[in-house]
């Protein structure tokens, strides 16, 4: 059952963080981000995780991912990102990755949270991920890809490179939905991720028809993402950087996934599966979490080196 919105907080108070769940539950709460409330979800204990969803879903559609990340030891929060379930998208003007990556900031701070551990992104949310981790970099300590967007190549061959924005629009839809209907693991959570498509039209309809384009404009700007440079910056500072894709994604593709691993300075890990294989297999998703935490200062070091960084900026 969700949470009325929270009430205004008196000036110069700070909220207080989410109580953490017990392990393996998955809460459903709502905070006001931007006068607006904001549905996020909660599990587990431990190191702090913030989990970003993918293109077109809710964090809804991926509780078992979430619900095995908390088990390995960590307590995750994940939002509805705006313009997605039914909510009001991000203006015109800021509908962009740093956008995104901005709005994840005020969420955190919503919800009392300076830093976390770990931020985790699926596809669309590996590309917020990857900005919010560049450009606010005194919030998140690491950073995990799965099947992430922000490469720009399409495709690469000997003679000739395509690029993401000259891939027709119809060749991204085909791929994704070949992804569900094709992959037998995927069969028994469609659903679930039919119940994140619905909302934006059942609960929602007024949102698009006031603005009919926002969702089809974010996808306009996927399509153009090349977050190459940001994840080499994140790379040269040091933070600890984790890119998985699996075998079978079409919509992602294996030169994007180069581009992701070669720019993070990493080898990268391949699985099997297609391009929402964290779904079908929410365990391996929370246990290749673990070598990225183990890489982790403890808590006090982590703060230090924080505020040395803070000092000299």
């Amino acid at each position: 059952m969700l949470d009325p919105p929270a009430a205004p907080l008196p000036a110069g108070a700070r909220p207080e963080a989410p109580a953490p769940p017990g392990p393996g539950a998955l809460l459903w709460s709502t905070v006001t981000v931007d006068g607006r409330p904001v549905t996020y979800g909660a599990t587990g204990v431990g190191r702090t995780a913030l989990f970003l969803h993918g293109w077109g879903l809710r964090p809804h559609a991926y509780r078992a991912p979430i619900r095995h990340l908390g088990l390995v030891g960590c307590r995750v929060v994940a939002p509805v990102l705006p313009g997605f379930g039914g909510s009001r998208g991000l203006s015109s003007g800021m509908r962009s990755f740093a956008g995104y990556a901005a709005w994840v900031g005020r969420f955190l701070d919503a919800v009392g949270i300076d830093q976390v551990d770990l931020v985790a992104g699926h596809s669309f949310g590996g590309g917020v991920a990857t900005q919010f981790t560049h450009d606010l970099p005194n919030r998140a300590a690491s950073l995990y890809l799965a099947n992430a967007i922000g490469s720009p190549t399409w495709s690469s061959h000997a003679d000739r490179v395509r690029t993401m924005a000259q891939r027709p629009v119809w060749d991204w839809g085909r791929h994704l939905s070949t992804d569900l209907v094709l992959s037998p693991g995927l069969l028994r959570v469609i659903p679930s991720v039919l119940g994140d498509l619905l909302p934006a039209l059942i609960q929602n309809p007024l949102a698009l028809i006031q603005n009919p384009f926002a969702m089809w404009q974010t996808g306009d700007f996927i399509r153009r993402a090349d977050l190459i440079a940001e994840l080499e910056e994140v790379h040269r500072r040091g933070t600890p950087v984790s890119v998985v894709w699996s075998d079978r994604d079409r919509l992602v593709p294996r030169s994007a996934f180069d581009d992701l691993r070669r720019a993070a300075g990493v080898e990268g890990t391949v699985v099997e599966g297609s391009h929402g294989w964290l779904l079908a297999h929410p365990a391996r998703f929370g246990e290749l979490a673990i070598p990225l935490l183990a890489q982790l200062p403890p808590c006090a070091a982590r703060v230090a080196k924080r505020r040395r960084r803070e000092i000299h900026q």
